[in-house]
């Protein structure tokens, strides 16, 4: 597959690999990738326009300083991969694999992870304005310097998150999730 064009409109890409590849500023418009699986994949300032991921294996794959704008993710599965740096405008994960997924550094607007497994993910210095977690997992997952204030976790399974105190202040929780945020705090309970 050649992405190295400048702009790629109205493309369907399917039931094929992309191996040891680095694409440099291209812009894919209104473009589906289905059943596509990568390895060694770098996007480099690249947009994405209006495109869906369906059942993709984007594992490992890096999208550096990548924009992505009414971009749906479904079904895929993201171990590892790299969005640090990127922005998400209007942008839909839906039941997705995200274990070690970076999420670093980026700039969100109306971001929706529905049903997602973002375990030991890591939204470090992430603006999460407008961004919401609906039925997520979220064991060890990192909000370091990632301000929680007015994002409902509370549909979220949450064990063991890595944030600060200032980080959590205002989120969103159920009375069940409060004890996955009370080391935090540096509270102790004693068991009668």
């Amino acid at each position: 597959m050649d992405f190295n064009e400048n702009k790629l409109i109205n493309q369907t890409y399917e039931n094929d690999w992309l191996i040891e590849e680095t694409y440099r500023q291209s812009d894919f418009h209104q473009c589906h990738f289905n059943n596509i699986t990568t390895q060694d994949i770098v996007f480099e300032n690249c947009y994405f326009y209006q495109t869906v991921f369906n059942q993709c294996d984007l594992s490992n794959i890096k999208f550096d300083n990548c924009m992505f704008r009414q971009v749906q993710f479904n079904n895929c599965k993201l171990l590892g991969s790299d969005f640090s740096e990127s922005s998400f405008d209007q942008v839909i994960f839906n039941n997705c694999l995200c274990h070690f997924a970076n999420f670093s550094f980026m700039k969100n607007k109306e971001t929706l992870f529905n049903q997602c497994d973002l375990s030991q993910a890591i939204f470090q210095d992430t603006t999460l304005n407008k961004t919401k977690y609906k039925e997520c997992r979220m064991i060890q997952t990192s909000f370091l310097h990632a301000p929680l204030k007015n994002v409902d976790l509370s549909t979220c399974i949450i064990e063991a998150i890595e944030a600060t105190p200032q980080d959590v202040s205002g989120a969103i929780i159920d009375e069940m999730q409060a004890s996955a945020f009370i080391h935090l705090l540096n509270i102790k309970i004693k068991e009668a």
